[in-house]
């Protein structure tokens, strides 16, 4: 499916909207403060295949916490501008098992895309807003083994390392393809959300957003190529 991310994600709100009246809201990301890491795993029969630590993560005692941040801008009443914070929490004080794939295979159009292949049970990701001199807002984009909102992500610089890339460039196509590779770098990004989700709420995003963390333990994503509603690529 080669569908936008805007359509992709505007077509899914409008399948699960409920009865009552409610909003699409777009808000753009700005340049994150942390780095986002792709570390590739191999080829899969010929796409890429990489791990996804989604910013800074702090391990707690049976959780670890991922978080990127910065500002964030958009046109909707109450959600014009402030900063965000994108916070992952999965099960486990290792490494990410969050795991994506390319969109095509090295040659194709969409090489430097890919779409999350598999989300361990018990991860869950929430957007938190602190609109400028306005309410702080809870955003859940992925809970109960399912994605509720969608999000994109951009790469601003990347650079490669780990395992050598045998003198091919410095591309996310590439790094997939080779086990131990990584690409990382600061990201900026998107979120297309259901006005019916966000909660608004006066308290600090560490602790709400940990609370919030903890919940949700359900199936894994299916392990389908372009089952997320949602696009990612490199600059």
């Amino acid at each position: 499916m080669r569908a936008t991310i805007a359509a992709f994600v505007f077509v899914g709100l409008l399948l699960a909207a409920p009865a009552v009246q409610a909003s699409s809201i777009s808000v753009n990301l700005g340049q994150s403060a942390e780095d986002y890491l792709l570390i590739g795993q191999g080829i899969d029969n010929p796409y890429g295949t990489y791990l996804n630590t989604q910013g800074a993560c702090t391990a707690g005692s049976s959780t670890t916490t991922c978080i990127f941040s910065g500002a964030f801008t958009g046109t909707t009443a109450g959600y014009t501008g402030g900063t965000y914070q994108f916070v992952t929490t999965y099960l486990g004080t290792g490494p990410s098992e969050l795991a994506s794939i390319s969109e095509d295979a090295l040659g194709g159009a969409n090489e430097d895309y890919f779409t999350f292949d598999s989300v361990p049970t018990g991860t869950t990701m929430y957007l938190d807003l602190f609109e400028t001199s306005g309410p702080e807002y809870i955003i859940p984009i992925y809970t109960a083994g399912a994605f509720d909102a969608g999000f994109s992500v951009a790469y601003v610089n990347p650079v490669c390392g780990g395992t050598s890339l045998g003198g091919n460039p410095c591309e996310q196509i590439y790094v997939g393809l080779v086990d131990g590779a990584t690409y990382s770098g600061e990201v900026t990004g998107g979120a297309t959300f259901d006005s019916s989700i966000v909660t608004a709420t006066p308290e600090p995003a560490s602790f709400s957003l940990l609370g919030l963390g903890i919940l949700g333990l359900g199936a894994l994503v299916a392990r389908r190529r372009r089952s997320a509603p949602m696009r990612f690529h490199s600059a």
